[in-house]
């Protein structure tokens, strides 16, 4: 079984009308998910002070939650510092689902919030919702792979896990663009990196993925995590890739072949075409992990 974590708020994450981040995205993408065999429905939770206090500084947390300030939006928005704290609760969420026992496969499309830092935002992500996931599931014995497709490198996950003993990540994106890092491995605190260049397609993005595979079974994680960012759809305004949905589908059934007798969280991570190419990109992977 599938659990897909949702709530009809999360349309609320607009961060300006022209903004590349809308979030009837993940609406729309929830939409199409629903309807795949074996998924049920279930509501996040706003995240706990202590659990952002893993991963961020108590002045950033402060600044966000009481002052309701952040860089990502204009002014003190009450509403959107309960929603990025409500993508992190959403996260933890679908990681006890899995923790548990209950769901193989949890999907959490506003999670993925990979550019966060411990003490400020960056790239239209507030809290690094997969870090603190990770520093908990370690904390309960697991050992965490995380690969991330996003178009854009993971800096925030990258950062925030290094230091994090269990933890490998891996991420795919698109060499030279925002935020340009990204460019090396670090063996040594089991961080990697795959820069493409622009025109990159499927092929690429499976053969980058066949690499975390290899990777991933050196290092035996007990639960992998995924940004399945949908932002390096060939229709995708904010890169030059060139995915299709047949290669998204492709990548999630890669790695069910690969790791489907562990747990699977699935988060969205960036993907800027909400009515289109970013909900059906989402659902493609998630198709490719779940139907089979």
């Amino acid at each position: 079984m599938t659990v897909l974590v949702h709530d009809p708020a999360y349309a609320g994450w607009v961060l300006g009308s022209a903004h590349p981040t809308q979030g009837r995205r993940f609406v729309n993408a929830a939409e199409l998910i629903r309807a795949l065999p074996g998924v049920r429905e279930m509501r996040p939770r706003e995240a706990t002070r202590d659990e952002l206090l893993r991963m961020h500084t108590s002045e950033y947390v402060h600044e966000v939650l009481d002052q309701h300030c952040c860089d990502e939006w204009s002014g003190q928005r009450a509403d959107l510092a309960l929603l990025a704290s409500t993508f992190v609760g959403g996260t933890l969420t679908a990681l006890e689902e899995l923790l548990s026992g209950r769901e193989s496969v949890a999907v959490h499309l506003p999670g993925g919030k990979h550019h966060a830092h411990a003490s400020r935002s960056y790239g239209f992500c507030v809290f690094g919702d997969l870090a603190i996931a990770a520093d908990i599931a370690t904390e309960r014995g697991h050992r965490v792979a995380i690969v991330d497709i996003d178009a854009h490198h993971g800096d925030g996950t990258q950062a925030l896990c290094a230091e994090l003993d269990g933890v490998l990540t891996y991420s795919v994106h698109q060499y030279g663009i925002f935020p340009g890092t990204g460019l090396e491995d670090d063996e040594s605190c089991h961080v990697y990196n795959e820069p493409l260049p622009a025109g990159s397609g499927d092929v690429h993005l499976l053969g980058a993925v066949d690499r975390f595979i290899e990777l991933a079974r050196k290092f035996a994680p007990t639960i992998v995590f995924v940004a399945a960012g949908a932002d390096g759809h060939a229709d995708d305004p904010l890169s030059q890739l060139d995915y299709s949905h047949d290669g998204f589908r492709a990548a999630g059934n890669a790695l069910y072949a690969a790791f489907g007798r562990l747990p699977m969280l699935i988060t969205g991570a960036g993907g800027y075409r909400p009515d289109d190419a970013t909900p059906e990109a989402w659902a493609a992977f998630v198709s490719g992990v779940v139907s089979r």
